[in-house]
């Protein structure tokens, strides 16, 4: 699987409606074409160029693909798993095909429905499509924005790739920091759609085409949002549970589909589990299972996986990963992100991709479950400080408090009491969005950052506000769908596994799982503290007895560790004042204080520290070299 990249000149005055210069972006070298090349051709990065190209290769499916009157072609990252059903609807059309990919089918469709096909695609996908007729060129993205795509435009050009990477080394964008993007991904941690970290680049977002004719004007839609239906036949339990079963099979199964050798993430956890459940219940033979393990007992659910594995008799394999195995590969890692991002779990993700790639090709995930059916301990927040604030104020104040204060800073225990005493005061919307925000807090950032622009993040209570006639756990959810999963827990899993080569696979993202997630009530999903219900009933039999007993610990790594010890050097370099000042961006004060006091085990500010970390790593090989 590829990405794609793409470069337009607009048209002036002196054209004839066609571009006079070509541009062909091959990786990191271009080539220029003048008026008289007729033909461009794309090599296996599937390049992308905005002429009338010769046809390449279409028997086998090498792109660009041309539709057969030549004025319509198509370049693709990506999966689409119902793109059989769509095909033989095509061929009942009338449409005749050359090869057997999933690429033809979009385009084909795209000639007989225009955008309107987009909403039929479940995969996971970016693609560009040239329109010769209609002089304009098309880039979308799949629903939930499993497949990156960046794309910058001015009134000369628009280019756009699947790597932000790619873009700038064209020579073309200024290598200047957006500076709300740099405020958001210091709170948040990642930079969700459509913000990117160069200013005046943009990340499409999640179901949304944009289209853009030869003069560079520019329509942008969505083809596809999350809609609540309000049935009753979703108040029946029992089918909701029928329906769930039978969707996340079809789902489960349309994704192996492969003719190369896949396998699954088995973090031991209720979602992936499920996923291994149904795949040995489909497949007729055992399936190859991968597991991360670590040898600090508080991050390890290996033992769970390996319950799971038993019961479903797959192969199974454990990487255990210690600061010796991933020492090696963190560099590489942090210099292939694109934009900084700070979830330390992609160093992990990495390391079990890396593994898997040496026995399969294609991995399934059991990603979204926590967004989708409730997962998440933040959901929690609400409820835990309902019942704090019961509590006799004095009682609080003067006792649970101060008691909180003098316990050891890293237990579990007192960062969840933390959380629940700084967050019983909010309103519920602010207790969502501080839950949201794992890196600085905003006054936090505002110290770190003095005289630059914050972004206060309100793209979150638009998304919040976005259902609402439904309750307040679905609106919850829907803003941790389109930031958290578009933002972080995607981008993590696509950028760890494709740099170890690696496709991976999201079963929980079929449309019609995503749909029913939302229309199946609240109250099957979360009760109190009882998270995922249905999911977990739906599938008990699947799931061995110990992983209702065990509590959830997250797919995470001993970063605080690292940074205490081999990391430090590192860090030392990228907190000096010679290195803060040319940046001219940090509080050299604030970030000597902040450093100082973590490593005096005063204050636990691992996360913060991390987050500088990656981006001054990311600065000094994206903006200084």
């Amino acid at each position: 699987m590829c990405g794609i990249n793409g470069l337009i000149r607009f048209a002036d005055a002196n054209d004839r409606g066609v571009n006079e210069n070509i541009v062909h972006i091959m990786n990191e070298r271009i080539i220029h074409r003048g008026p008289d090349h007729e033909g461009l051709y794309a090599d296996d990065n599937c390049a992308f160029g905005m002429r009338r190209l010769s046809i390449i290769d279409l028997e086998g499916g090498n792109q660009p693909i041309w539709n057969k009157s030549h004025d319509k072609l198509i370049v693709f990252n990506g999966e689409i798993y119902n793109y059989r059903d769509l095909k033989d609807s095509l061929i009942a059309d009338g449409k005749v095909f050359y090869t057997n990919s999933d690429t033809e089918v979009i385009l084909l469709g795209y000639e007989v429905y225009g955008v309107s096909f987009f909403e039929k695609l479940d995969g996971m996908f970016a693609f560009a499509i040239y329109d010769f007729v209609n002089h304009q060129c098309i880039i979308a993205r799949d629903r939930m924005g499993e497949k990156p795509l960046y794309y910058y435009k001015d009134e000369k050009i628009l280019l756009f790739g699947s790597e932000l990477k790619s873009l700038l080394s064209t020579g073309l964008i200024k290598k200047e920091i957006d500076e709300k993007s740099l405020s958001c991904y210091f709170q948040l941690t990642y930079i969700p759609a459509p913000m990117s970290i160069i200013r005046n680049v943009k990340k499409l977002e999640a179901a949304t085409y944009m289209v853009i004719n030869n003069k560079g004007d520019i329509k942008k839609e969505k083809y596809w949002d999350i809609i609540v239906e309000h049935d009753e036949k979703f108040e029946d339990y029992e089918y909701c549970k029928k329906q769930l079963k039978s969707l996340l099979y079809k789902s489960v199964e349309k994704r192996m589909i492969s003719d190369v050798p896949i396998g699954a993430f088995l973090s031991g956890g209720f979602d992936s589990s499920i996923i291994v459940g149904v795949m040995s219940d489909i497949s007729d033979k055992p399936c190859d299972t991968f597991t991360i393990g670590f040898k600090e007992k508080q991050y390890d659910e290996s033992e769970l996986a390996r319950l799971v594995s038993k019961k479903n008799k797959t192969n199974h394999h454990v990487v255990m990963l210690d600061w010796n195995e991933a020492q090696r590969d963190i560099d590489k890692i942090l210099d292939n992100i694109d934009e900084p991002f700070a979830d330390p779990s992609l160093i992990a993700t990495y390391e079990v991709s890396k593994k898997t790639r040496e026995y399969v090709k294609v991995a399934l995930t059991g990603d979204a479950g926590d967004e989708l059916f409730a997962g998440y301990d933040k959901y929690l927040i609400s409820y835990y400080s309902q019942k704090y604030n019961k509590i006799p104020k004095p009682i609080r104040k003067g006792l649970i408090e101060n008691i909180v204060k003098v316990m050891p800073y890293n237990s579990n225990f007192v960062r969840k009491a933390n959380k629940v005493i700084n967050n019983a005061s909010m309103d519920i919307y602010e207790q969502r969005k501080r839950m949201m925000s794992l890196g600085f807090k905003l006054d936090e950032s505002l110290k770190l950052m003095p005289g630059l622009p914050v972004n206060s993040m309100d793209f979150i209570k638009r998304d919040y506000e976005y259902l609402v006639d439904e309750d307040e756990q679905k609106r919850t959810q829907y803003a941790d769908i389109k930031t958290v999963l578009e933002g972080c827990m995607l981008p993590k899993v696509d950028r760890a596994s494709m740099l170890a080569s690696l496709e991976t696979r999201v079963p929980l993202l079929g449309k019609d799982i995503i749909e029913l997630a939302f229309n199946v009530p609240t109250k099957y999903k979360i009760d109190k503290s009882d998270k995922k219900i249905i999911l977990k009933d739906t599938f008990r039999d699947m799931l061995p007895d110990e992983l209702f007993k065990a509590p959830k610990h997250g797919f995470n790594v001993p970063i605080r560790e690292w940074l205490e010890n081999e990391l430090f050097i590192k860090l030392k370099k990228y907190s000096s004042e010679e290195f803060i000042e040319k940046q001219g961006l940090f509080d050299y004060n604030y970030v000597q204080n902040l450093i100082n006091i973590h490593m005096s085990h005063k204050v636990d500010k691992n996360r913060e520290i991390w987050t500088f970390y990656v981006f001054q790593n990311w600065y000094e090989r994206y903006i200084l070299n």
